[in-house]
């Protein structure tokens, strides 16, 4: 085997690859130097910025930097696989998988004799890298060939086995060669399998699942139940409702949990009957989960009912509940929850800024604000109020930033989403509140930034709810008027002010122009459409710096536009994005209904086309999208995020 140093990678480039002759198939040896003749010579700048990206791939970074080097590599085109393979042939530890994904992730089917060649030297998690790698170059038999593997369980990223990567990527066509396998398989390999049904989340699987979840092996049940719950059609319910009574406790438990992925409102007083087991139990645990994610009326009234008897190791469990249900028959328990502990009163307050707003949701915040819990608790509490308009959080909020400024000597991140929030107040106590605690300090820059918020909430009650000065400030005002101006124009929601915004992008930086589409979502006129549409899907637009604009400008289109052409750019915008971020196709999810479930399946295999953790949660968040929407669900504006 030869080795190829940089120096060597260049000349490549240059011209050193021989004459061009045909790939060898795939039963054959490959020789990486006449495999790599097919794909032309890349230029000397491209080869310059292979060899530096391949040194720093082999630096020892960070996972998310590493993951980034690579994914410049892949951007850098087939170009560059000529490089690509003869790196590959060197067989360094630190960049032979990265080079075999890179080949895949090419999607050029003219390497998969390289990673057929590669594949005869692999066992292990070595050996399902190159199955992925031929997984994304477009040759399905990769997933058999998994399948086939004694390693087919093996996990590539937390949540989710070589073989969901493998399945994910191929998308929808592999439903039926899954169907058509799984009785072929050892346990292991089914196992792994019935998941994958579960990663593509295609409805086509689920009379195949119903019937698999009766097989007389409990893992095949057990499996199938899971496959069935993240899939999410109603028609899986019965079954489900009929495992709570299955004679293996594994199988019980994820009859539990798939009532809560179902949402099966006819499963609550079932669920509500675990809740009053003695001592810990995972049955219990799974059943308080899934109360919460059910919801409604009757769910927030058990979970309710359970607080007075529930257990130390219980509470958390039920806090987190008693907010995911949503509703304000929860709210007497989010107020034990707050009077109990830090921990609680944290876990209650996230679950209140799920709540609408209501006299009794801002009391419950007041009292979290003004209780002296954790600092977080009471500024998270405190900015939701403010959020509702309401002042009474000026006093908690004032005394809990002074409380942070003693300590840490500077304003936190909670801290500065205060101040930038609370003179939309537009209240004078704000003002004289914020003048009397920079008066307090002794560093210059501390002061300063309270005072600076002290005359905003002075601005903002001077100029009140006339727009035309606000609109004024968007071109004569100062970097932090013309900040607090787009605020306050998107809290005013005046159409009239929608081209005045337009307008400013682009004549301040990416980091504050994010504000701009969040201010013309809130303000729903037509008038932004053209715009935010240009922002999601125009070349000029497609900078790294812009990507949270581009988030933004997709929520703002998903809460209140509803033409073809707004939903069309939100799947060109998920396409551009690489499946890097889920909120274009949520925001689809939102805007289009039962209806968008077809997109929502076709599209997330890209999701699995590059590699990491993250790839794996915001998938996740897409199959959350989809089997809302199977359930008859809406996709609350709020939740159109990477993130739950």
């Amino acid at each position: 085997m030869s080795v190829l140093l940089p120096s060597m990678l260049i000349a490549l480039a240059l011209g050193a690859a021989g004459p061009a002759t045909p790939a060898a198939p795939a039963s054959a040896p490959v020789d990486a130097r006449a495999a790599l003749a097919d794909f032309g010579h890349p230029s000397p700048a491209i080869a310059r910025r292979f060899a530096r990206l391949v040194e720093r791939v082999r630096e020892p970074i960070s996972t998310a930097d590493r993951l980034a080097a690579i994914d410049q590599i892949v951007e850098l085109g087939p170009e560059t696989l000529p490089l690509v393979a003869a790196e590959l042939e060197r067989r360094h530890r630190r960049t032979w998988a990265p080079m075999v994904y890179v080949l895949g992730a090419s999607g050029d089917p003219r390497v998969l004799p390289i990673l057929h060649d590669q594949l005869r030297y692999q066992t292990g998690k070595p050996y399902l890298e190159v199955l992925y790698a031929m997984s994304l170059a477009g040759d399905d038999s990769a997933l058999m060939t998994a399948l086939r593997s004694t390693d087919a369980t093996l996990t590539f990223e937390p949540g989710a086995t070589a073989i969901d990567f493998i399945a994910g990527s191929l998308g929808p066509d592999v439903v039926p060669i899954l169907m058509r396998e799984i009785p072929r398989r050892s346990r292991d390999a089914r196992v792994a399998a019935l998941r994958a049904l579960g990663t593509l989340a295609d409805d086509r699987a689920v009379d195949f699942l119903l019937k698999w979840s009766r097989r007389t092996n409990a893992v095949d049940r057990r499996y199938a139940l899971i496959a069935l719950a993240r899939i999410g059609d109603p028609r899986a319910i019965p079954r489900v409702m009929e495992a709570l009574i299955d004679d293996n406790v594994k199988v019980r438990e994820a009859a539990v949990e798939a009532l809560g992925y179902l949402r099966a409102e006819q499963a609550v007083s079932r669920l509500a009957s675990w809740m009053t087991m003695p001592g810990r139990s995972t049955l219990k645990a799974r059943a308080i989960w899934a109360l919460g994610l059910i919801g409604g009326p009757e769910a927030a009234e058990a979970l309710v009912t359970a607080v007075p008897h529930a257990e130390a190791s219980d509470r958390l469990l039920l806090a987190h509940a008693l907010g995911n249900t949503r509703h304000p028959k929860a709210l007497a328990g989010l107020a034990w929850a707050i009077m109990t502990s830090e921990q609680l009163a944290a876990t209650a307050v996230q679950g209140l800024e799920k709540l609408p707003d209501g006299e009794e949701v801002r009391e419950l915040l007041l009292s979290a604000c003004e209780e002296r819990h954790a600092r977080e608790v009471s500024l998270r509490a405190g900015l939701r109020l403010v959020r509702f308009g309401d002042p009474r959080a000026t006093p908690c909020l004032v005394r809990t930033l002074r409380e942070e400024i003693a300590e840490r000597q500077t304003i936190g991140p909670f801290g500065e989403l205060v101040l930038a929030e609370l003179p939309l107040l537009g209240s004078e106590s704000v003002a004289e509140s914020l003048d009397r605690l920079a008066e307090e300090q002794t560093a210059p820059a501390i002061a300063h930034r309270l005072r600076q918020a002290a005359r905003s909430a002075l601005l903002v009650q001077q100029l009140g709810d006339d727009i035309d000065p606000w609109i004024d400030l968007l071109r004569e005002g100062t970097p932090t008027e013309v900040d607090l101006a787009v605020r306050r124009l998107g809290q005013l929601g005046d159409p009239r002010a929608a081209r005045p915004l337009t307008q400013l992008f682009g004549r301040i930086p990416p980091d504050r122009s994010v504000a701009i589409p969040r201010a013309l979502g809130m303000i729903g006129n037509d008038a932004a459409t053209p715009f935010l549409i240009s922002l999601l899907v125009d070349d000029l637009y497609q900078i790294p710096e812009l990507a949270p604009s581009r988030r933004e400008a997709a929520i703002a289109l998903a809460r209140y536009a509803h033409s073809r052409h707004a939903s069309e750019a939100l799947l060109t915008s998920f396409q551009l994005e690489r499946g890097s971020t889920a909120v274009p196709l949520l925001a689809y999810a939102h805007m289009t209904g039962r209806k968008a479930i077809d997109e929502l399946v076709r599209l997330k295999p890209l999701f699995f086309r590059k590699r990491g953790d993250d790839q794996v949660l915001l998938h996740e968040r897409v199959n959350w999208a989809i089997r809302m929407l199977r359930l008859g669900r809406t996709i609350p504006i709020e939740e159109v995020r990477d993130r739950q």
